[in-house]
């Protein structure tokens, strides 16, 4: 709505709005919704699971077995040094 005038006689009032603007309109513009040539996550994913997936899970999880063995080595040290501890706590 556009105004017809910045003030009209009050100060205090507001500007007059004339009520029958109308906005201009685009010829030849038909919305209409587009195709998305673009795959979804979904699709992306399950193509990626299907096909890329299975053939580095044996390496992957091979290579997961040899990080948890090398960090649970430190655990059974520290659970041995704990029991000599003990051992030797209760002696006294």
């Amino acid at each position: 709505m556009k105004p017809i005038s910045p003030t009209t006689g009050n100060s205090r009032s507001f500007p007059l709005v004339e009520f029958s603007y109308q906005p201009g309109r685009l010829s030849g513009y038909q919305p209409r919704c587009a195709k998305n040539a673009a795959p979804s996550f979904r699709n992306i994913s399950s193509q990626y699971f299907q096909r890329e997936a299975r053939r580095d899970f044996v390496g992957e999880a091979c290579l997961f077995v040899a990080i948890i063995i090398t960090a649970a080595a430190p655990f059974f040290n520290t659970a041995s040094a704990l029991a000599d501890f003990c051992r030797v706590i209760g002696q006294f």
